[in-house]
């Protein structure tokens, strides 16, 4: 997994890694780390072994029994190897570092986003062959004025009709109170009064509702989308 950090520093991405606890609770010198380090490092295929160490990887665990390596590269991007026995709950931990870890970063460091690269994939760590492809979801960052304008077209035209309509039924019913206040236009002014209100009412209750729908629509989309 491949995360793009731009100009933080590594010891800014380091602090974010500790804020998301994935940052395990030993000395960084201590023996046990040094040996969990070592037994990840010699799991790895000699290829990815050379280039994966020049980089002085960070030792991190997500999960119990799902431990995996940070490494910083020169285009300024976060990768993320994580090992496990488990496919299962190795799947889980990267839905949860894609979901988990951008609001993270964005609150240790201020005014900078960081995003993952949609492509992700499981490999086995004795032959490096390939388990699983997963593509991230591009729909956590659709804002709900991009929904409703790509999303849900019919929905935008009805919306935008209705707010036209009640902005200039309102503003007719202003100008005859202002000038036209007799008698005879009355039954005119009241007409529109109760059009504008109508029209008021199914915009709000329309508005509410796509609310609703988005929170929905957005809280049902897959994160990662796996195929074998």
């Amino acid at each position: 997994m491949s995360c793009r950090t731009g100009s933080a520093d590594r010891a800014t991405v380091e602090q974010a890694l500790a804020a998301m606890g994935w940052c395990p609770d030993h000395p960084d010198d201590s023996p046990y780390l040094r040996g969990r380090r070592a037994e990840i490092v010699a799991k790895l295929p000699e290829t990815v072994r050379a280039d994966l160490m020049m980089r002085d990887p960070v030792l991190i665990t997500t999960f119990p029994n799902v431990w995996g390596l940070a490494s910083f590269d020169r285009r300024g991007a976060l990768l993320l190897c994580l090992f496990g026995d488990d496919l299962a709950a190795l799947k889980d931990q990267c839905v949860h570092a894609v979901a988990a870890f951008p609001p993270t970063f964005e609150q240790v460091v201020a005014d900078q986003r960081c995003e993952f690269d949609p492509h992700v994939e499981v490999r086995r760590f004795d032959g490096n062959a390939l388990v699983a492809r997963g593509a991230i979801s591009s729909t956590r960052h659709i804002r709900f004025r991009r929904y409703v304008w790509s999303v849900r077209r019919r929905e935008r035209v009805v919306l935008l009709a209705l707010i036209g309509l009640c902005v200039l039924s309102t503003a007719a019913a202003f100008l005859l109170y202002l000038f036209f206040d007799g008698s005879d236009w009355a039954y005119v002014r009241g007409y529109l009064d109760r059009l504008s209100s109508a029209v008021q009412t199914a915009t709000v209750i329309m508005a509410v509702n796509l609310i609703f729908e988005y929170r929905d629509w957005k809280g049902a989309k897959t994160i990662i989308e796996w195929s074998t």
